[in-house]
């Protein structure tokens, strides 16, 4: 690798890590939010007018003269096309950042992005005499105009994530409406039994009603949240 670095931008840097130390910190960190899907960096997707402050200490400002030495290095990084993709994976945040490693002497620029993974799955049935009576009445109540096919078999999905959720309101099979009884009844179900199941990650799954059985099976599957890091580059300003 070429010598980017002169002797006076290494001096400093190391005067950075001096300020870093002051303000308790080892590292110093500079990020910019990509999209999601970003294939390729340009000058015009880093936004140094936004940046005057190291990530995770707001009262630690940027030296002056730090910018211009950051600068240059990301001209040698964006021309030398290093940038990768994040790949196929269903991102949910994409960043690149300048990381000042004051113990080894080192200036990185590394690529952070984390994505959803299915988890752990569970079941759970209700097959009871309760549950028996429950479907009983709700074929007398509320199942009188949907046609319930001959294996008996209607299902509905669900999914939830970022604080939100919601059912599907109509049956895979037929697409009738389910009732509000019905629907309410899962809500209720899925909180007692999967608490949190909207909440930040979220989970997803599918609520299977056999009408023949008298039985509904909830199949749930938890997202677990993969964050991958990357070095893409890094240079020493040890003297």
């Amino acid at each position: 690798m070429e010598n980017i670095l002169t002797r006076e931008e290494k001096i400093y840097l190391n005067r950075t890590c001096n300020y870093l130390a002051s303000m308790g910190m080892r590292k110093g960190q500079i990020s910019f939010d990509l999209d999601y899907d970003q294939d390729k960096l340009t000058h015009d997707d880093i936004s140094w007018e936004e940046v005057n402050t190291f990530d995770y200490n707001y009262r630690a400002e940027l030296p002056e003269g730090l910018v211009p030495i950051l600068k240059k290095i990301m001209d040698y990084f964006i021309n030398q096309n290093i940038f990768k993709s994040p790949g196929t994976y269903d991102v949910n945040y994409h960043k690149l950042y300048f990381d000042i490693d004051c113990g080894k002497k080192e200036l990185s620029i590394k690529q952070e992005f984390s994505y959803y993974e299915t988890g752990s799955e569970q079941w759970i049935e209700y097959n009871s005499d309760v549950d028996k009576a429950r479907f009983d009445k709700w074929m007398e109540e509320d199942m009188g105009h949907i046609e319930v096919p001959s294996d008996g078999i209607l299902t509905t999905i669900y999914t939830g994530g970022g604080d939100s959720g919601h059912i599907e309101d109509s049956f895979e099979e037929t697409g009738d409406t389910i009732p509000t009884s019905i629907e309410n009844w899962c809500y209720d179900k899925l909180e007692s039994n999967f608490g949190g199941w909207e909440i930040n990650e979220g989970s997803s799954g599918k609520i299977i009603f056999d009408f023949n059985e008298s039985t509904v099976l909830f199949e749930h599957i938890d997202n677990v949240e993969e964050i991958e890091t990357n070095t893409l580059f890094e240079i020493s300003f040890s003297l």
